[in-house]
Order: structure tokens, then sequence, then C-alpha cells
């Protein structure tokens, strides 16, 4: 009796705690900047005013076998992302900010990719997409941390505000793929 309980309490647990829970996620849009109630993590013990914790989501859904459903997001992690209150101020989370953009950027890259790859078949898909995914997240690792060596985690103002405008023209150079679903059709 007590090994059925606690198998039903396990499996509770494991249905209630879903990773894709939309609660911790914010979904990047242009017009939600982020905010420091945003950021509701434990701080950790190291040298930094805040973290910010990102991700680009990748769903790939088959439609007919001629077609799928592809969907790339950008998403900001509420629970894991934090902030050490004494710190943090305007200019810290504008630099956090940069760094959620970046991921947009990345999302819209892949997003571009995705788009210019012909396909055969789901499994062409669902083989090349895990490719396309991994070639991007490194990119978008070694730019987030160009971004940080350059600005010096914010502490450079005058490297900020050329990060900012140069952030803010990708995205805009990149509007064309800014829609998160993307419909796919096999080709021969």
């Amino acid at each position: 009796m007590k090994l059925k309980l606690f198998c039903i309490l396990i499996i509770a647990c494991l249905f209630s705690f879903k990773p894709d829970d939309k609660k911790d996620i914010i979904l990047w849009k242009l017009d939600r900047p982020l905010t420091w109630d945003d950021f509701k993590g434990k701080p950790e013990k190291r040298f930094a005013a805040a973290s910010t914790s990102y991700d680009i989501l990748k769903e790939v859904n088959k439609g007919t076998t001629t077609n799928a459903s592809v969907k790339i997001e950008a998403v900001f992690f509420c629970e894991s992302s934090w902030k050490k209150k004494s710190w943090i101020n305007d200019q810290v989370l504008a630099h956090e900010q940069k760094h959620f953009d970046i991921v947009e950027v990345y999302a819209r890259l892949l997003r571009k990719k995705i788009k210019e790859t012909k396909f055969t078949s789901f499994e062409d898909l669902k083989t090349k997409m895990e490719s396309l995914y991994d070639v991007n997240d490194k990119a978008m690792d070694k730019y987030q941390d160009l971004y940080d060596e350059e600005t010096d985690g914010s502490m450079n103002g005058d490297k900020q505000r050329e990060w900012e405008a140069k952030i803010m023209k990708e995205i805009k150079a990149l509007d064309a793929f800014k829609e998160t679903s993307l419909q796919i059709n096999f080709s021969k």
C-alpha cells in the first residue's frame, strides 16, 4: 500500500513540474522589455550583478506527407535569472535586455536558415534541424561572450551603447523572419 501511494505521489510530481510550463517563461517581444521583477531566481555567489537565463526553443510537428510546421521562439527563464538587489541599476538591466535581444537575433537567423534549406521528408527535417540548431546555438554563445567581453559586462558605457545600436539594427535587418511559426513544404 505504501509503495502504491509512493508511486502515485511520484507520478503526480512529475506531471506538476512540466518543463514547458509557460509561467516561468517570457517570450521575446519588441514591445515587452524585461524588468527587474522578471528576475526571480536566487543570486549565485559570484561577482556579477545579474544573470539572464535564456534559450531558443524549437518545436517540430508533422503535418501531412508533404509538409510540417516548425516553431522557433526566443525565451527568457524567470526562475533561473537572478539579480543582486544592491548591485542593480538601469544600465545593468539594459545590458541584460541585450542578452535577450541577441537570443532573438539568433532565433531569427535560425528561422532564416530553415527557410533557406530544402527538406525532403519529416525525418530529413528533424535531422537537419538538429544540425542547424547546434551550429546556431554555438554561434550565439560566442556572440554573447563577445558582447560581454567588449562591454565589460555593461561597465564600458561607450561600447554598451554601440552594442545596443548594433543589436537593434540586426533585429530590424532580420524583420522578415520575426514570425515564430514556419510552414515547411518537402521537396523531392
